[in-house]
């Protein structure tokens, strides 16, 4: 009887280790699900920023592209009137 009744506790015990065993990778288990929850949750993000950050690229190249045009223009412009005053002067000169 001795033998059974310790046996027994000790299959009890096993028991006992195994549920917590259990429980604890239980707990770890959603524990890793919760991070790579948020995981991907900062990689959507992050994805969404880089995005956002490649349209605001895309509208810098095209304000300097515009500036870049008025600033031709002016300097165009600048050259015109350097060449109407040249002919004025060249008039006055006579």
């Amino acid at each position: 009887m001795e033998n059974s009744e310790s046996r027994l506790k000790r299959i009890e015990a096993i028991t006992e280790s195994n549920a917590k065993a259990i429980q604890t990778l239980s707990s770890d288990l959603a524990e890793m699900k919760r991070n790579r929850n948020s995981m991907y949750l900062l990689m959507k993000n992050l994805t969404e920023k880089m995005g956002q950050l490649t349209i605001h690229q895309a509208r810098s190249y095209e304000l300097i592209e515009s500036l870049d045009n008025r600033q031709n223009q002016l300097a165009n412009q600048q050259q015109q009137l350097i060449d109407i005053i040249k002919i004025i002067s060249a008039k006055n000169d006579n």
